[in-house]
């Protein structure tokens, strides 16, 4: 590298002098792991160009209607919101009211949902730097924006075995919005995470005011109705004349997983420790198809008057994929 260059008056002529000296900047490594693995970031990488071509050709049919395609999450890595939704157990307390009232359940979950207080959008959606949470650290933090709470009560109905998808639309009393829907038997509910509130499709009284959007944990679909009021659109997204779909059937591309984490704590009277193992069994979360699975454990005791205890015990998994 060279460092200095002048000129040398100690001479009767000028002549100029160059000094050459060797300095050490660093270094880059390229882990053999990380070559063994690069067909599969280009399979994500792939995944995300798709999404965006998918969303720019939307947004030329329809420039008005939301659609949004990928995300940040909270470690700054774009992933598809697909990776968002997975089925996510409840709180105990709503669980055991299940067992007695399935359709009790959902109202309360609802109401559960809502009760998390809304965080503010800070950014505009369009400007491609949107950064969702998991629904865990939704309800670590207690906080959550629009989508993050309807991904929250989306993944809570998928636990109870509902079919459940997040809509992306406009209220005429709360500007951009995210819903849960649900295809009933012969009718289709709008839940709104915010207010727990359940309304029919031809409800007049539900404050939504368009249908842009939808997505699951597999595909995300956009509206290409010329009518996107919820009460003319056609919920049926296997249509293609109706919804265009991110992903075509039977795409090849590489499977993205989801980004949550599932955890739930037990609570119950101390008779003995065997007990209790047995209902850390029964919850089933040790039975994970991945090896590569970490879990946590906390528990902890609280005495009361004549030798009562109550225990509560904390369980996690948490399965990484690359």
């Amino acid at each position: 590298m060279i460092i200095e260059k002048h000129e040398d008056h100690s001479f009767k002529s000028c002549s100029g002098h160059s000094y050459i000296r060797k300095n050490w900047l660093g270094s880059i490594v390229f882990p053999f792991s990380a070559l063994l693995q690069q067909s599969e970031f280009s399979g994500q990488i792939d995944v995300l160009e798709r999404a965006q071509i998918f969303k720019k050709n939307c947004k030329a049919l329809f420039p008005e209607r939301r659609i949004t395609t990928t995300v940040f999450n909270d470690e700054g890595i774009q992933i598809l919101v697909t990776r968002y939704i997975k089925a996510l157990n409840p709180p105990q307390q709503l669980l055991d009211i299940f067992l007695h009232d399935s359709n009790a359940t959902l109202d309360l979950v609802a109401r559960f949902v809502s009760l998390i207080p809304i965080m503010p959008d800070t950014l505009d959606e369009n400007d491609g730097f949107d950064i969702w949470m998991t629904s865990e650290r939704c309800i670590s933090l207690a906080i959550g924006n629009k989508e993050e709470h309807a991904i929250l009560l989306c993944n809570f109905f998928l636990y109870f075995g509902k079919k459940a998808l997040v809509l992306l639309g406009t209220s005429m009393l709360e500007g951009h919005v995210a819903y849960v829907l649900t295809p009933e038997t012969d009718e289709y509910l709008l839940w709104n995470p915010l207010t727990g509130q359940c309304h029919k499709q031809f409800d007049p009284f539900c404050p939504l005011q368009s249908v842009d959007c939808l997505f699951d944990g597999e595909n995300v679909w956009f509206n290409i109705q010329q009518n996107n009021s919820p009460r003319a659109v056609y919920f049926d997204y296997s249509k293609e004349s109706f919804w265009k779909q991110l992903l075509p059937k039977n795409y090849q591309g590489t499977k993205a997983q989801s980004i949550q984490v599932a955890g739930f704590p037990i609570q119950m009277p101390y008779t003995d420790v065997q007990s209790v193992i047995d209902a850390v069994y029964q919850t089933g979360i040790h039975s994970s198809e991945f090896p590569q699975t970490e879990f946590a454990l906390a528990v902890y005791i609280h005495p009361y008057a004549n030798n009562i205890l109550s225990v509560w015990v904390y369980l996690a998994s948490l399965a990484r994929y690359q």
